[in-house]
């Protein structure tokens, strides 16, 4: 509701603050924006493979000191995604901090606000450490990252890519189809897609991920290795030229969309102004920005078939026996490990 109250606001009237717009919603089961909330057993699956994986496992033995001393100094146990809370609270209050100017002194602001100030252990170094851990173990998650897999037989990043953003980049690119089908069509049921500027979707730091994954982006940390900020925008625009030709492929549905390309703008921030052009990034977009034709072939690979809930209903295995003979797996190795280095 802020994003579209400052939109549609009168900028000329201080006293008007809020715009009422009305948002239509969709059933918390049926949200693909948001889908920690999300019964999706396939997704459960595949990030129980990602977790136990030699790459993830890597990841936290590099980070394992700063785990651990986050659980003795908070009493969690030392866990990626215990510590996930603790350094979303810092965060939250960092960034508030730094949105409203306040940049003298962080301790004594929370003294005189709630009497809560920040824990002097925790450092700028272990507040950018966890940072890299969040953005290289999200980056893994959500498909943008190569992982190895060696155990099923699964391209275990585009699983990841397909269950994460999938239905988002699928839903985003069905509508541009519909947009350009819509605008030499004069039936009525194109009459109101004709003449619509702007589609909007809201959701969180990790929307933001999925749909950088479903693009085909290998990150969403530019400047700083850090999820998305409060404000982060990605802005799709939607242009045709009839001087060039989509070449990346050949799509069936005749010429009709031969014309057409997509620029991709990003705002990182709540206080960025002037957005970056972040398309020329991928090998495909070069040059006036993305061909509709790549959009396409991109959402036909990672879209969930039939549909979202059918797919997560397609459990990679079978919960008992598969999980069983990996966590067997991994105390072989442990109990190996430590064998060997009792030996020594």
């Amino acid at each position: 509701m802020a994003f579209f109250s400052g939109l549609y606001s009168n900028a000329t009237n201080n006293a008007h603050i809020l715009a009422p717009v009305p948002i239509h919603t969709i059933p918390a089961s049926e949200d693909f924006l948001y889908l920690l909330g999300f019964k999706c057993q396939r997704m459960d699956d595949l990030q129980f493979i990602t977790d136990k994986s030699q790459h993830i496992q890597a990841l936290l033995q590099k980070h394992h000191l700063l785990l651990s001393e986050v659980s003795n100094k908070t009493q969690i146990p030392i866990s990626y995604y215990q510590s996930i809370y603790f350094f979303d609270a810092i965060t939250i209050e960092v960034s508030f901090l730094d949105n409203i100017g306040f940049h003298k002194s962080i301790d004594d602001f929370f003294k005189r606000l709630y009497g809560l100030p920040i824990p002097t252990w925790i450092t700028p170094e272990k507040s950018a450490e966890f940072d890299q851990l969040f953005v290289d173990y999200v980056s893994t998650q959500y498909g943008l990252a190569p992982i190895v897999n060696d155990t099923l037989p699964y391209n275990l990043q585009l699983e990841l890519a397909r269950i994460s953003s999938g239905a988002l980049i699928a839903e985003i690119v069905d509508r541009l189809k519909h947009k350009i089908r819509c605008l030499k069509n004069l039936t009525a049921d194109c009459s109101r897609i004709r003449d619509q500027k702007l589609y909007t979707y809201s959701g969180h730091d990790i929307t933001v991920v999925e749909l950088f994954s479903g693009l085909g982006f290998k990150t969403f940390a530019f400047k700083q290795q850090t999820l998305p900020s409060y404000g982060a925008t990605i802005i799709l625009e939607l242009w045709e030229d009839e001087s060039i030709t989509n070449s990346v492929i050949n799509v069936r549905d005749d010429k009709q969309f031969e014309y057409y390309y997509v620029k991709i703008y990003y705002y990182e921030n709540s206080t960025v102004e002037i957005p970056k052009n972040i398309g020329n990034l991928l090998p495909e977009c070069q040059g006036k920005g993305c061909p509709i034709s790549y959009l396409i072939k991109r959402a036909e690979l990672i879209r969930p078939k039939p549909d979202l809930k059918s797919y997560c209903n397609q459990a990679i295995f079978s919960l008992t026996s598969t999980r069983v003979a990996y966590n067997i797996i991994h105390l072989f190795i442990s109990v190996l490990v430590y064998y060997c280095w009792t030996s020594i």
